[in-house]
């Protein structure tokens, strides 16, 4: 997750430019931290018209490239237009072909084939040239480093003019004529142009030579290639964009008309131009030939624009399809190799697609974290790019030496492709594997802090202002400090993406963010339902609105029942007992509630294992399983836990007061109510001793409860909610049939038994979507989140999920019998229909299933005496698993300890003098106790079930 700081930017310049200007504050500090801090540059910045333009005579050959034309056309002779196949050179091509053609040139275009041919001008292509009697080459997006093929195009008598936007790499090519304001010595003021832009100034000093007047309605081409390209939007490239987005917006080109509308495009922002026109442009010269984009720019045949534009669309989604699957092979082959090791990560592999290595290669570095470099073999050459993360310089990592073992190698900071002979790669990853990459943090520079309420129609047209945004001119990102997040999931077929809702008050906001793959392993709870964090996003206008994307998220459990309520409960004096009433459907988040105001580890205690599995399996809707700690008779969870969850025996034998601030007792009433057990006695001593240790929980009412109450001294809290618990029983008991809800609309099906998923799954249909407590966390997230958002129709789900079913619109179908009633509880909200469909048999099986965990002490005596005339091990964990259907493991083995801790010496095979009844004998009375009670209501008629969860149910 990225971290972000809050800029912290020059007051004074911030009021004198709202006040000025009549900006709200936050836009005004956007300026400010863009560089933009005088009324001068304000001014400029906002109001940018042609007059910000720089003359084209300024580049130093400019004057020459014009002559060198209007030559070639006096003399009639053919000018060759070589072009490049993505966006930015494709643009140039069009531009300099229809002004060129419009104004009296005979013109040819030439564009190479990525696959086939590769960047730049080759040698081979000039001999071609020759033949077709060009005269005069001029390229457009390429040619400064085409040293080689410019000297034999002058050689066979050409003139050359080179138009580029890339860095030098040495020596300039023998040309007549170098337009690019990155060439050593120039003086043309903005080195920032992208190749059409320069295109574009050619265009414009020759209009100025010719007296052309309108060279301006080519701005909408120049935006395109410019905002695709990613060069920074400031200077005249603002004018450029900004103007040419308006006239893309009403284009006459038929083509382009056609695939804005198929993509649904209006309002154009310079974010259309990167993320949907440009991709599907990009996608010719990527998976084919860069003559179907070229093509669609400059038709006029309405007829033929829907099949070019078709086949644009299916390049794209060939390229995506071709991307993702390189991708995952990609980081099966990091995974397994631990290639995720090294400082920057080199994946090969024979016949990848060579178009899209560099998209692959940008995400892989998302992911992982570092620079990485995606390569694709074939018999002889390795063809590779590599792309940074956090802005480190991969141009600098390539020392002299290494740079001779490449064909080909080119780029910038950030990007970088090459060509190398195969047997060369592994020389180059053990290079790679050797480097040493400084260590930076990556930093998101936030422009203010926001609240929802300052977002209304002024700050929307404040912002538009600013637009358009990109390189240079980045979209503003704003921080929402401590705002409720009501919902949160995951979606996508890798669930890297995330969707968020804000709320506060009538004021609502939703969020998405993409490639977010580690967010959820750096959350330490699931917030999947009200959440209060920070949250940092970048804005960006859509349409006649703004969209929110996320940035950063730092999430904490929402403390659902208020402050000061709890605060105040965790502050009273240490003499005072704390009972605690409160509705089912808010325990939960009391609990998390108390927890968060511990600000440290919490301890619940619960009578029986069941209920103990109740808290357990709510508490996991919210929390990972390893912040979850789980304690009975026979196991024991602690570290790294933030909550710890006690059975009673699991802490009258292992409990340390020390170790925690506060002990909750959930659901106190049951305890009350076997205050005859010897554990409940001992337990009662101990909270009489340590009062200030213990709060009391209990949400169903009992008249052991309300007589303890009589007489012990406690304060009663209670916690009520405004909204009624509605919720009604249907009685399927020994009759239920499964293959009703093969066909239903909606449902939910609840078991107790996670192990009968798979059956019910196969059984009603693949569109069923399961959730159980200690499932995949990510895949946990998704679940959750489509079934609170009600995306979500039919759902498997176990019990104890705070109330997780009831969000299905349809009914709930309790298909097997419960361990507790709490099971039940949890679903009495949301005017929910409960169908119980247990049977006689179902409740036979869970007494069976119980015994067998928590054997009596006849069955632990008769089993001893099986050992004592084995005297084998392994022969007696045949006979428990063959003869008691002790057929897991760990069950076999707790068993063995049992008898160990009731004094079985293993090695004498007999039982020792201290004789001692386990723990886990003790936990059974209570188990057998709580499960017949939970037996006897569930086994009434629906009347007294029904009045008996109204009336007992704390509302």
């Amino acid at each position: 997750m990225k971290k972000w700081e809050l800029s912290q930017p020059d007051e004074k310049a911030v009021s004198e430019i709202s006040q000025y200007f009549g900006l709200n504050e936050i836009a005004s500090r956007i300026l400010v931290n863009r560089g933009f801090t005088t009324r001068e540059a304000v001014e400029a910045f906002l109001f940018i018209n042609e007059s910000h333009q720089h003359n084209p005579f300024l580049f130093n050959d400019m004057e020459k490239a014009v002559e060198t034309l209007l030559e070639a056309r006096s003399r009639n002779e053919l000018v060759l237009i070589h072009g490049d196949y993505d966006v930015d050179g494709i643009t140039s091509t069009v531009i300099l072909k229809e002004f060129l053609e419009e104004n009296g040139w005979r013109v040819d275009v030439y564009i190479p084939h990525r696959i086939e041919e590769g960047y730049g001008i080759q040698l081979e292509n000039i001999l071609t040239f020759k033949e077709n009697n060009v005269s005069c080459l001029v390229t457009v997006d390429c040619g400064i480093t085409a040293l080689d093929s410019v000297a034999l195009a002058k050689k066979f008598g050409m003139k050359v003019i080179i138009t580029d936007h890339h860095e030098v790499n040495g020596d300039l090519p023998p040309a007549d004529a170098i337009v690019n304001p990155k060439v050593p010595g120039e003086n043309y003021p903005f080195r920032d142009l992208a190749g059409v832009g320069v295109t574009y100034k050619l265009v414009q000093a020759i209009s100025e030579a010719i007296n052309y007047p309108h060279p301006e309605r080519f701005l909408e081409l120049v935006a395109l290639g410019t905002v695709a390209d990613m060069v920074s939007l400031l200077d005249e490239n603002r004018y450029f964009v900004k103007k040419g987005i308006e006239l893309l917006s009403n284009t006459k080109r038929v083509g382009l008309k056609r695939l804005l509308e198929r993509l649904g495009l209006k309002n154009l922002t310079s974010h259309d131009i990167s993320y949907k026109i440009a991709p599907r442009l990009n996608a010719a010269g990527r998976m084919g030939s860069a003559n179907d984009a070229f093509n669609l720019l400059i038709m006029n045949d309405p007829a033929k624009a829907d099949g070019v534009v078709d086949r644009l669309m299916e390049l794209n989604s060939i390229r995506r399809k071709t991307e993702w699957a390189i991708y995952k092979e990609a980081i099966e082959i990091i995974e397994t190799n631990d290639l995720w090791k090294d400082p920057v990560i080199v994946v090969a592999k024979e016949n990848w697609h060579v178009g899209v290595i560099g998209i692959v290669a940008a995400k892989l570095a998302n992911r992982y974290e570092k620079p990485v470099a995606v390569v694709s073999l074939d018999e002889k050459i390795a063809k590779g790019s590599i792309r940074s993360y956090n802005g480190y310089d991969i141009m600098n990592i390539f020392n002299e030496d290494i740079l001779k073992i490449f064909e080909e190698i080119g780029g910038h900071s950030s990007a970088v492709g090459f060509s190398l002979k195969r047997d060369q790669l592994e020389s180059f990853r053990e290079y790679i594997r050797n480097i040493s990459l400084e260590g930076r943090e990556e930093k998101v520079i936030v422009d203010a802090e926001v609240r929802m309420e300052d977002i209304d129609d002024r700050f929307i047209e404040d912002i538009k202002k600013l637009m358009p945004f990109g390189q240079g001119n980045p979209e503003p990102v704003l921080l929402f400090k401590d705002v409720l997040i009501e919902k949160i999931h995951f979606f996508g077929e890798d669930g890297s993406n995330v969707f968020l809702h804000l709320k506060n008050g009538e004021k609502n906001l939703e969020v998405v963010g993409y490639n977010f793959k580690n967010l959820s392993s750096s959350l330490s709870t699931l917030p999947v339902t009200p959440t209060r964090g920070d949250v940092v996003v970048n804005l960006r206008p859509m349409g006649n609105g703004i969209s929110y994307y996320l940035v950063s998220l730092d999430v904490k459990p929402i403390l659902s029942v208020k402050n000061r309520e709890v605060s105040h409960i965790l502050s009273r004096p240490k003499e005072e007992k704390t009972l605690i009433k409160v509705p089912y459907p808010s325990k939960t988040k009391l609990l998390l509630s108390i927890k968060e105001e511990l600000q440290g580890k919490l301890a619940i205690v619960s009578l029986t294992n069941a209920t103990t599995q109740n808290i357990l399996g709510c508490l996991s809707r919210y929390y990972t399983s390893k912040n979850l700690g789980f304690v009975n008779s026979t196991f024991s969870k602690e570290e790294e836990s933030d909550i710890v969850l006690f059975t009673l025996a699991g802490f009258l034998k292992k409990h340390r007061l020390d170790d925690f601030e506060v002990f909750v007792v959930n659901e106190f009433q049951d305890f009350l109510a076997h205050r005859d057990s010897e554990l409940v006695k001992n337990f009662l001593d101990i909270v009489d001793k340590h009062p200030g240790k213990f709060i009391f929980v209990a949400s169903i009412e009992h008249p052991e409860l309300e007589e303890f109450l009589k007489k012990e001294k406690y304060d009663v809290v209670e916690l009520r909610t405004d909204e009624p618990e509605k919720f009604l029983f249907s009685d399927q008991r020994n009759s239920f049939d499964l293959g009703s809800l093969v066909d239903a609309h909606s449902f939910a099906v609840v078991v107790s038994e996670k192990k009968l998923i798979p059956d019910l799954y196969r059984k009603i249909g693949k569109d069923t979507i399961v959730y159980y407590a200690n499932m995949d966390m990510e895949k946990r997230i998704k679940v959750i989140g489509l079934i609170e958002s009600g995306s979500a129709r039919k759902a498997i789900i176990t019990s104890n999920t705070d109330g997780l079913p009831t969000h299905i619109k349809g009914d709930i179908f309790f298909y097997d019998f419960p361990l507790s009633i709490y099971e039940i509880v949890d679903l009495l909200r949301r005017k929910s229909v409960v169908n119980l469909c247990y049977s006689s048999s179902d409740i036979e099986k869970r007494r069976y299933e119980l015994n067998k965990l928590f054997p009596d002490r006849e069955k632990l005596k008769e089993i001893a005496i099986t050992a004592m005339n084995l005297k084998d091990k392994e022969k007696l964990e045949k006979i428990l698993e063959s003869e008691y259907e002790l057929n897991s493991t760990t069950l076999r083995k707790i068993y063995l300890d049992l008898l160990e801790e009731s004094g079985f010496d293993f090695d004498k095979w007999s039982f020792s003098k201290d004789e001692r009844i386990p723990w886990r004998l003790l936990e059974r009375e209570l188990e057998i106790a709580q499960f017949e009670r939970t037996v006897s209501v569930l086994s009434k008629d629906l009347k007294w079930i029904f009045n008996f969860f109204k009336n007992t149910v704390i509302k």
